[in-house]
């Protein structure tokens, strides 16, 4: 199986589509799923997606694996767990809770490993934020991208190549991701609306859901002013590309094209 992410945007409905991506990815039937809840504040987190899961036929009841400390992240048992997994889902809340439990232990490493071996992995809200090897911790709303407007810090690391950023149209974040674009050009920003997925594998990035998929590209990033400024200043910039997939729309990364879901449609 190929490395899989599944970048989930929030507010996910438990009868649509990307639960039901999610269901397939992670082997269907016989899919192995555990939720690790470390995001969330919440006692109950976890309990309603397992039991959509159950619901679309899993057999296996999902496991919820309560890591809501440093010290859970040593057990043994947690790690076969987690080296067991066929899909992984993390939960959403506030994504420092996740790195803040789980840098640097013997679960974060296992969780690693599971993904190069091809487990899927699933995060929704801060539980996509934080997938990646920076995330978005903290950050303003707005169109423009100015100081200041966001805040990186290390994420779970299993990709190095992109960064998320989830809520994206109804909460406003564009600026904050083409900041982050104009700093770090290397990495490529993918912002997911709600109830919609950004499924990351095989180097292309496919949409699924009810919104979109914002695709903010720095590779030929010409000029920026983001070095020079200071408090609320704007950023000025040249040559940043953006694209916006809909449901079934795929972006490739090595060739950093995009083929919309009506294209795809019309050639069928």
């Amino acid at each position: 199986m190929n490395p899989t992410l599944m970048a989930i945007g929030g507010a996910m409905r438990l009868d649509g589509a990307v639960l039901a991506e999610l269901y397939a990815r992670c082997g269907g039937r016989s899919g192995r799923m555990v939720i690790l809840p470390t995001a969330s504040g919440n006692a109950d987190a976890g309990e309603r997606e397992a039991a959509a899961l159950q619901s679309l036929g899993l057999q296996a009841a999902p496991i919820i694996l309560p890591v809501r400390s440093r010290e859970q992240a040593q057990k043994d048992e947690y790690i076969r767990v987690i080296e067991n997994a066929s899909g992984i889902f993390l939960c959403g809340g506030n994504q420092m809770r996740l790195t803040a439990v789980l840098a640097g232990t013997p679960l974060l490493a296992a969780i690693q490993r599971a993904y190069q071996n091809g487990c899927t992995f699933a995060g929704t809200s801060a539980g996509a934020a934080a997938l990646s090897a920076m995330m978005i911790a903290y950050g303003k709303s707005g169109q423009a991208p100015r100081h200041g407007i966001v805040q990186l810090v290390p994420g779970l690391g299993l990709t190095d190549k992109v960064i998320f950023d989830q809520h994206f149209n109804q909460r406003n974040r564009l600026g904050r991701l083409i900041y982050v674009v104009t700093t770090t050009p290397n990495l490529l920003g993918i912002g997911v609306d709600e109830n919609t997925a950004a499924v990351l594998t095989e180097g292309q990035i496919m949409a699924i859901g009810a919104g979109g998929v914002t695709i903010v590209d720095g590779s030929q990033l010409s000029d920026s002013t983001t070095a020079e400024l200071e408090k609320e200043q704007l950023a000025a910039y040249s040559k940043i590309e953006l694209h916006l997939l809909t449901d079934g729309g795929v972006y490739d990364i090595p060739t950093r094209k995009a083929k919309l879901a009506k294209t795809i449609l019309s050639t069928e």
